[in-house]
């Protein structure tokens, strides 16, 4: 009799453990659904305006070309999947036709292609800048959204051989990319693309076959160490988007 009551009772002290056991699996699972549903992504997208301002100037950089300009201010906001040009790197078709002649057409479809890949939001176009009509270009209204917070732009200084001003691949996020950076303001110097090897503003064209690397002409006559222009970027809104 004490057997079977031993038995007995053990069944059902296995039996209340098991049930416990599952009840506290699905407590665990009803708690682990619920945090799901609270866990929102959250992206952002962020408007800037841009000026471009020159301070290309006879005392600096001369004596200067006739008709001194700077062509349409252009550029791309991407990722850190693609880079468009860099200082020790050779210049594309596209880097090339804009440092010679301040044509976009090619630099226009590598944006469209990196578009398409995925790593680029949109192509940019500014103004063009005649040092005779004023000191400013400016692009407002830029929404740049959080998966390509990275901007690129490019202008040549015209007329020269193949020489232009460019920043490559700014940050627009802060270094924890958590907060979209207010403003930030960049001073520019000339480069050199690397594709002619004029070295006066008005030199004939002159190709170099193949290519040097882009390379800075600070302080390289007719070049000094001042700036030739600058950027300031300026956040403007922010909207954001839950997904």
């Amino acid at each position: 009799m004490l057997r079977l009551e031993t038995i007995t009772y053990s069944f059902e002290m296995k039996n209340i453990i098991l049930s416990l056991l599952l009840f506290g699996t699905l407590l665990s699972c009803s708690n682990s659904d619920d945090n799901a549903k609270t866990i929102i992504t959250v992206k952002t997208i962020a408007t800037y305006n841009i000026t471009f301002t020159n301070f290309w100037n006879e005392a600096d950089h001369g004596p200067l070309p006739s008709s001194p300009h700077w062509s349409p201010l252009v550029g791309v906001n991407h990722s850190s999947e693609i880079t468009f040009l860099e200082t020790g790197s050779i210049a594309s078709q596209g880097i090339e036709d804009i440092a010679e002649n301040g044509v976009n057409t090619n630099f226009n479809n590598d944006v469209i292609e990196s578009i398409a890949n995925g790593t680029s939001e949109q192509y940019i176009e500014g103004s063009s800048l005649f040092l005779s009509n004023g000191n400013t270009i400016e692009i407002n209204d830029l929404k740049i959204s959080q998966d390509y917070p990275l901007l690129t732009l490019i202008s040549m200084i015209a007329p020269s051989p193949d020489w232009m001003v460019f920043i490559n691949g700014v940050n627009l996020r802060n270094e924890n990319n958590e907060e979209w950076k207010t403003l930030v303001n960049l001073d520019l110097s000339v480069y050199d693309s690397g594709t002619d090897s004029g070295s006066s503003y008005s030199a004939a064209n002159s190709d170099i076959k193949p290519h040097l690397p882009i390379s800075s002409l600070q302080g390289i006559v007719p070049f000094n160490n001042e700036k030739v222009a600058s950027l300031a970027i300026t956040l403007q809104s922010i909207a954001t988007l839950d997904n």
